[in-house]
């Protein structure tokens, strides 16, 4: 499996982005490799102190690309985080899925995850980047 498909990468656009003092950012960053910088399309927008991401819109919305150590380890506790763990009751906030974004090396194929409620209310976040939001 070459690296663009690989299942161990993980684009993360907000509370877990690198550099970021939450705690579960701390644990992802000892529990994967930061490859750098990436983007995909699609639009950002405030939810509280964290963002949602869409993949409507044009806007060039800004993240990390990582690859985790051990998926199966850190997938479970990351589901959790993002309110989709199969102990979480439905309407889910977020899903799982798997999209191409352009990383420094070129496209990649990586999971990310998605807005999976309703966006009345939410502000959009015209930079498309939660760090300077």
């Amino acid at each position: 499996m070459s690296a663009s498909q690989s299942s161990d990468l993980l684009f993360v656009y907000g509370t877990l982005r690198r550099g970021s003092d939450h705690a579960n950012a701390v644990r992802l960053a000892r529990e994967s490799a930061w490859l750098g910088k990436a983007t995909l399309t699609g639009t950002l927008y405030r939810v509280s102190w964290y963002p949602a991401l869409v993949l409507q819109g044009t806007d060039t919305v800004t993240g990390d690309l990582m690859r985790l150590h051990d998926p199966s380890a850190s997938l479970p506790w990351l589901d959790a985080f993002e309110g989709c763990s199969p102990d979480d009751h439905p309407p889910h906030d977020y899903r799982r899925e798997r999209i191409e974004v352009m990383a420094s090396h070129g496209p990649a194929s990586a999971l990310v995850y998605v807005w999976n409620l309703p966006l009345n209310g939410l502000e959009r976040i015209a930079s498309g980047d939660w760090l300077i939001a």
